[in-house]
């Protein structure tokens, strides 16, 4: 699915020189029928897709252009076992009991995914030694301490390393403790989806692409979907189109905001620099307000998600990135960036996923607010399961109700300006550094 923020560029040749091609996806032609319609081809709507098709449901899939066209194919690529906030947080949002159920399922989300890559033979240099999550300052430990003390209390892999060891496992002096989270990884996201929907064509979906849904409306017991060359009957519906979301359903576009997200990629480094940065191949994110992750990726090349404009024209502040990677790694020296881009981040106004049930038979996912791979993959089957296994005993997800943003129409500037203000105070908090 797309909208009005269709991005015209290419997909990352770094992942695209990494993927397989994508399977037959045809232009949606004439009169079609299905028992469910799912509108968009990311990481939630191949994941439904795949679910549905596997539980033995005739799935069409809807893609505006191709697949994982929006944010799925330029994503940053950690496969995170958590939500955007903490877990007080979520417990405190979701309350006590749909909280704990919640964050069990999310600390799932990276074994659900390791194992449709394993089960479908999906190449997309996929990495489990898990992940690191740095202090950025040293105030910024007691949070991590916290999340390492919730999950150890649990029996997960998570441990908080000293300095010493965090400079093995980073390869630089920079941060005093990071937590090491052994459940994720990180992968060629592009791949992984390109992956999802191979083994949901295997399965018996069938996938078009360039066939943007124009149009919905009733038709009897189900709905009639409209494309530019073919129109769909179907008994279900649901719709994953993520910060491309358009119209379709009335309050859906308007329930998140659309925030850009930035990346680089350097050069290949010599044989010499890359031995001694990431040796151990893990992730990293620290803990400022703002993106923060880097990586490294075959071939040698560094992958940062940096800081840039959340809206209107693409501005990456390339000048602070190189100043950051200096930082991190001064033997690199002035680095050479190979490659840029950007895609658009479905954030909701509580920086939660919402599971919305339009209709007894329509339903929505939206809001990933940064969490796609794991928690897409995740929300994907949960909404298979609802579909085909409605008393399926590990649903986990809160059905919220559709909620357009109430400050909607100037939330762009709001948000602006506060992003501008974790600039600055993450900057001072950092001396000055980027």
């Amino acid at each position: 699915m797309a909208g009005p923020l269709d991005d015209p560029a290419p997909l990352p040749a770094v992942y695209r020189n990494r993927s397989p091609a994508e399977p037959p996806a045809p232009p949606l032609e004439g009169d079609a029928t299905a028992d469910v319609a799912v509108i968009g081809g990311g990481f939630c709507g191949l994941s439904a897709a795949l679910h549905l098709a596997e539980a033995g449901l005739a799935v069409v899939l809807l893609e505006a252009r191709g697949i994982a066209s929006g944010g799925s194919g330029r994503a940053f690529g950690q496969v995170v076992p958590y939500a955007k906030h903490g877990e007080p947080h979520l417990l405190a949002h979701f309350g006590e009991a749909a909280g704990l159920r919640l964050i069990a399922a999310l600390a799932q989300g990276p074994d659900l995914v390791w194992d449709l890559i394993d089960r479908h033979g999906i190449a997309c240099d996929a990495v489990r030694n898990g992940l690191l999550f740095a202090a950025h300052v040293p105030a910024a430990e007691a949070g991590l301490e916290a999340r390492a003390a919730f999950w150890q209390a649990r029996g997960a892999p998570v441990e908080m390393l000293d300095a010493a060891r965090t400079a093995e496992h980073i390869g630089s002096l920079r941060y005093s403790r990071a937590l090491l989270d052994r459940r994720g990884g990180h992968i060629n996201p592009l791949a992984y989806a390109i992956g999802l929907a191979q083994a949901a064509a295997k399965a018996g979906a069938r996938l078009h692409g360039d066939s943007r849904a124009t149009s919905l409306v009733r038709d009897g017991e189900g709905w009639r979907l409209q494309a530019a060359r073919g129109s769909l009957r179907t008994r279900h519906l649901v719709i994953c189109g993520g910060a491309y979301s358009d119209d379709l359903w009335p309050g859906l576009r308007r329930s998140i905001l659309p925030i850009r997200a930035h990346q680089l990629v350097t050069a290949p480094l010599s044989d010499n620099l890359r031995a001694g940065i990431l040796p151990q191949g893990q992730s990293v994110t620290d803990t400022r307000r703002l993106y923060s992750g880097f990586r490294m990726l075959p071939g040698g090349r560094m992958h940062l998600s940096v800081d840039g404009s959340g809206f209107g024209p693409s501005v990456t502040y390339r000048e602070k990135a190189a100043e950051r990677l200096r930082t991190l790694f001064p033997e690199i020296g002035d680095p050479v960036w190979e490659e840029s881009w950007t895609g658009w981040v479905d954030m909701s106004a509580d920086q939660y996923p919402h599971l919305h049930r339009l209709h007894d038979t329509a339903w929505a996912a939206i809001g990933l607010s940064g969490r796609g791979i794991a928690f897409g993959t995740l929300l994907g089957r949960e909404i298979a399961r609802r579909i085909a296994q409605p008393e399926h005993p590990a649903l986990f997800m809160p059905v919220t109700p559709l909620k357009p943003m109430a400050l909607r129409p100037v939330a762009e500037p709001l948000v602006a300006a506060l992003m501008a203000w974790y600039r600055l105070r993450d900057r001072a908090e950092l001396g000055g550094k980027a």
